[in-house]
């Protein structure tokens, strides 16, 4: 068997993305099996009842040995702990060359584009693979989730004309479902400060620093105003125990556009003397603005 899954803290478009690859493998030839490393947000619980279909099941056996076929990452610091024990068959993403590394060849496809989804429609023409209403909708969802409601500056001319394409397959108002995804998205009601902080983080390395990025994307500042002092402990907490330079959680609001950043370990400082407001301008995408800023900082 193949198991199929994306990045620890998994957002909407890697557990859509496992399910739609899942799909598109065994159409291939392949026995895979889609798998989630991490609880469903309530964004992507929202999109699969809007599709019909249901979670994969939790990843949580030892990868030694085991096939895997991986969506949505390619850095070895995202996938779990043993992923260097696997054989890794393939990989499908719209990210960066990461870290990852392979014991033998393998197949990867990777895509400028929005989301992984948004590559995976196009492997599904590539091979004819029929997409059904539930498979648009988790497609369709993925999309919009990963690109902010198309206002991401990762949003592509492609990706606008996917949307197009897939809500008449998935029968559904685009205008209504995005409002509702982002409704779903920005809801962190009754979460905890552990629970917030790893609602969206992946690790990375630049410069010899290691480090997490975390984002809550937020339809008001004032969702987190009154809980920014437990943030900033359990990030320096964050930061200590895991062994990181430097913890960031990305405060973004999506309807502003405006992100705030919360640093935390030893090379924080570096991040508040380059921007000692720590304050950003038309800033949504971690892909495609934080990380290429926060590279800058520590490879500068």
């Amino acid at each position: 068997m193949v198991h199929v899954f994306g990045h620890m803290s998994p957002d909407s478009d890697s557990i859509c993305s496992a399910v739609i690859a899942a799909n598109w493998l065994n159409h291939r030839g392949f026995d895979a099996t889609a798998f989630r490393p991490g609880e469903a947000s309530r964004e992507t619980c929202f999109i699969f009842e809007a599709a019909g279909v249901e979670l994969p099941q939790e990843l949580n056996k030892p990868l030694a040995g085991e096939r895997v076929y991986l969506v949505d990452f390619c850095e070895q610091e995202q996938g779990p702990a043993d992923l260097a024990e696997a054989i890794l068959v393939g990989l499908v993403d719209h990210h960066r060359m990461g870290t990852l590394q392979s014991n033998g060849p393998l197949e990867a496809w990777m895509m400028p584009l929005g989301s992984t989804a948004s590559v995976l429609f196009e492997l599904y023409q590539i091979h004819g693979v029929e997409l059904t209403k539930p498979l648009a909708t988790l497609m369709l969802g993925a999309l919009l989730s990963d690109t902010v409601g198309l206002k991401s500056p990762t949003t592509t001319p492609r990706d606008i004309e996917l949307v197009d394409l897939l809500a008449p397959i998935a029968d559904v108002n685009v205008e209504q479902f995005t409002a509702e995804l982002l409704v779903a998205k920005t809801d962190i009601n009754g979460m905890s400060v552990e629970e917030l902080l790893n609602k969206d983080v992946k690790g990375f390395e630049f410069g010899g620093k290691t480090l997490t990025v975390g984002q809550l994307e937020l339809a008001d500042f004032a969702q987190t105003e009154a809980l920014l002092p437990e943030l900033q402990a359990a990030l320096e907490q964050t930061a200590a125990s895991n062994g990181k330079d430097v913890a960031v959680l990305m405060l973004t609001n999506i309807r502003s556009e405006q992100t705030r950043l919360l640093v935390a370990g030893p090379a924080a400082q570096m991040l508040i003397d380059a921007n000692n407001e720590l304050v950003f301008e038309k800033c949504l995408s971690r892909k495609k603005q934080m990380l290429p800023w926060l590279n800058g900082v520590f490879t500068a």
